[in-house]
């Protein structure tokens, strides 16, 4: 699970120093790990990974790890504008126990294939007892993440390696071939199914951030039944993921997503009530989203806790 960072109620402005609420923090990290997420990824998008200060992400990780406890694994979020500042994060996260990092590529000029690899395994040269979760979002990071990349990457790395793959199932096949067995590729959301019917049984594991950040069980029983291979139960989790109705259009969202991404998880957690996710950080604010999202997100948060209740676990079971 891609988990949001709560924030305390008078966290949101510029000179908020010590925004993370701890508190709801711990709260959080045990309702996921009850609910059998099998691991936590923190400070990416929705974790508001650009908002926070370094003392405010550290103090963050450190408290998802005490609570943690090693019963599943923490990744932790490092991406920066260069290599030294990622691997000076990277050390940094591990000292607090991290077990694995979360890396986007650097946030400045677009990369070539060889500048991303490298960067990866510069990382694994540098921190080469910490996995690390390839953050694969080609809106963000400038790149499509082509063959050619994993390629690169499954020649260079140093340190076992996971990826997100983000939206996308596109070139699955042909970046398996050449990931070989040191990248596991992880579909995500909307790619979920498609990237199991294309490449079951090499899909083992699915990350999740806007569903999961309404509360994991569907998601949970989703990945138990691609795990186990069952096709069948599969299907059937994935249709009801499907009835639960959008915050917004398809085209809506390709549209507003550059511009909405960390606001509408923020509200989509709010409004579901799993976790107390409070207001979102500048320089990004709630009121940026329009009504008609808003609207739409609330129908969603209502519908999606009404199928959690199918997929939720009575009580000391």
């Amino acid at each position: 699970v891609m988990v949001p960072t709560p924030c305390k109620e008078d966290g949101e402005g510029w000179d908020a120093t010590d925004s993370v609420d701890l508190d709801e923090t711990a709260r959080m990290t045990e309702k996921y790990i009850h609910a059998g997420i099998g691991l936590i990824a923190a400070c990416g998008t929705t974790g508001e990974c650009a908002a926070l200060l370094w003392e405010e992400k550290r103090a963050f990780i450190d408290a998802i790890v005490q609570v943690a406890r090693k019963r599943v694994p923490v990744f932790a979020g490092a991406t920066s504008l260069g290599t030294k500042e990622t691997v000076r994060q990277m050390r940094g996260l591990k000292d607090v126990g991290a077990d694995g990092a979360f890396v986007g590529l650097p946030l400045w000029q677009t990369p070539t294939l060889d500048n991303s690899a490298q960067f990866y395994a510069d990382l694994g040269e540098a921190v080469p007892d910490m996995p690390i979760l390839i953050y694969a979002n080609a809106r963000f990071f400038k790149s499509m993440f082509p063959t050619g990349f994993w390629a690169r990457v499954a020649k260079k790395a140093r340190t076992v390696v996971v990826t997100k793959m983000s939206y996308s199932h596109a070139n699955l096949l042909d970046d398996l071939r050449v990931a070989g067995h040191q990248i596991n590729f992880m579909p995500g959301e909307t790619s979920i199914y498609p990237a199991y019917r294309m490449a079951r049984p090499r899909i083992t594991a699915i990350w999740s951030s806007g569903m999961a950040c309404m509360g994991p069980e569907p998601v949970v029983a989703l990945a138990d039944a691609i795990l186990k291979d069952d096709e069948k139960r599969v299907d059937e989790i994935w249709q009801d993921l499907r009835s639960v109705p959008p915050a917004v259009s398809p085209e809506d969202f390709a549209a507003g997503f550059p511009h909405y991404n960390a606001q509408i998880n923020k509200y989509l957690t709010n409004a579901a009530g799993y976790v107390k996710g409070g207001p979102c950080r500048a320089p990004y604010r709630i009121s940026d989203l329009p009504d008609s999202w808003k609207t739409g997100a609330d129908l969603r948060a209502k519908a999606w806790n009404e199928l959690r209740k199918k997929y939720t676990r009575p009580a000391g079971l």
